[in-house]
């Protein structure tokens, strides 16, 4: 009965930490418990996939028995759960490259990947530490050698590093640059003094020292404190990004209804939809500080013309990237009007911004509960002359490059 009920602590841990990251790495993106088949047998390949495009982080969480432990029984137990976690991690990663998968997202649908379909940029061990949250733990780190990275990280600091960097995209960014400083940890509960140095000194992490921890650890502390509204705004206005995100995976039950009859064939038929994944993840891989300009963007659009019976709209290109997005919002439009003058302004971006991919959102400034319509377009290469002229209407001239920082407040871009 013990061993029951450890099994179903360990299953609840994976759960809440999935739902947590959901939160802010979207349903369609983070996988509990996927699985594949050897020699007959169903294995589990690792408690929790996290995927952002081709990329994905293997996760290990060990839980404990929930009884307390002596220091040294502790130690113990961390220096045989990071290496048991961290040759899971590395496991599983392995197994990326070889086997066929099958991995359940958060709206309990199952996906299959094939073998080496993605590229894993890390293994995570999760370690469950109840007893000493937040205090730093110092012990023995064992882990089996790997190509690839592999950290091991309290469950509390894991969470925390999710909840202030707030995107899919900067957490992956910091675990891969985390690899660079690894050898600066002595244990858990340790990862503030780089979460500051990332947050505020430079995403650039190879100037880290660990003697400056406990400035740093300070230094951050002081920066939450003053800044915790800010955050709390920051994923508000976000949350018009992270919104089209979500109601992307549910499709209209009748979308005849309201789509033009001219685009009806280019609607993918109901049980077979993959291009709303791709959608998604061009969107969900935006990192926080443009989710929160862009939030900031259409909320302000929404405002001035909500009732106007007037339209709006602008053009995002993310930095070093190949393809664009509108963001237009409709005033007294029928959602098959917004649809209808949606489409053209794609064209007029893609020229504009001399690219052959971009995916515009259509809303609706009069009713925020009406839904989101999206047009894509890919490989489009041939403009006409009123592509020519709807995008010098537009999107006249080309507008300088901006970056934000992670409230959302842009400046012109420098290259470093």
């Amino acid at each position: 009965m013990v061993f029951i009920v450890h099994m179903q602590h360990g299953h609840l841990l994976e759960q809440i930490i999935a739902n947590f990251n959901s939160q802010f790495f979207m349903n369609d993106f983070v996988f509990l418990n996927p699985k594949y088949l050897r020699d007959g047998n169903e294995k589990e390949l690792c408690d929790l996939l996290l995927i952002l495009n081709d990329e994905c982080i293997v996760v290990s969480v060990k839980g404990t028995d929930g009884k307390y432990k002596s220091d040294s029984k502790l130690q113990n137990w961390l220096v045989k759960k990071t290496w048991e976690g961290s040759k899971q991690a590395k496991g599983g990663i392995n197994w990326l490259k070889k086997v066929s998968f099958t991995g359940r997202n958060l709206w309990n649908e199952d996906r299959k990947f094939e073998p080496n379909s993605l590229r894993a940029i890390c293994g995570l061990t999760l370690l469950e530490c109840s007893q000493h949250p937040f205090e730093p733990i110092e012990y023995e780190i064992r882990q089996p050698k790997s190509d690839v990275p592999l950290h091991v990280l309290s469950i509390n600091d894991f969470l925390n590093v999710v909840v202030w960097l707030g995107s899919i995209s900067d957490v992956f960014d910091y675990f891969s640059k985390r690899a660079n400083v690894s050898h600066t940890f002595t244990g858990i509960n340790q990862e503030q003094p780089l979460l500051a140095y990332y947050t505020l000194c430079s995403k650039d992490v190879n100037g880290f020292l660990g003697e400056d921890s406990e400035e740093l650890g300070a230094m951050h502390q002081l920066h939450l404190m003053e800044n915790l509204d800010r955050y709390n705004e920051r994923d508000r206005v976000a949350g018009y990004v992270n919104a089209v995100v979500r109601e992307l995976h549910t499709r209209h039950p009748s979308i005849e209804s309201y789509m033009p009859p001219e685009f009806m064939n280019h609607v993918e038929p109901l049980e077979n939809r993959s291009a709303y994944l791709q959608m998604t993840a061009m969107l969900n891989a935006l990192p926080i500080s443009n989710k929160v300009y862009l939030g900031q963007e259409i909320e302000s659009l929404l405002k001035d013309l909500r009732h106007s019976g007037q339209a709006g709209c602008f053009a995002f290109k993310p930095l070093l990237r190949e393809f664009v997005f509108v963001f237009a919002c409709f005033s007294k439009l029928s959602r098959t009007q917004r649809i209808r003058s949606l489409h053209p302004m794609l064209p007029a971006a893609l020229y504009s911004y001399n690219v052959t991919e971009g995916l515009g959102v259509a809303f609706d400034a009069d009713n925020p509960d009406s839904g989101f319509d999206l047009s894509w377009v890919r490989d489009y290469k041939t403009f006409d002359e009123n592509d020519q002229k709807l995008a010098e209407f537009l999107f006249p001239g080309q507008e300088q490059t901006l970056v934000a920082d992670l409230f959302g407040q842009a400046r012109p871009y420098m290259p470093e």
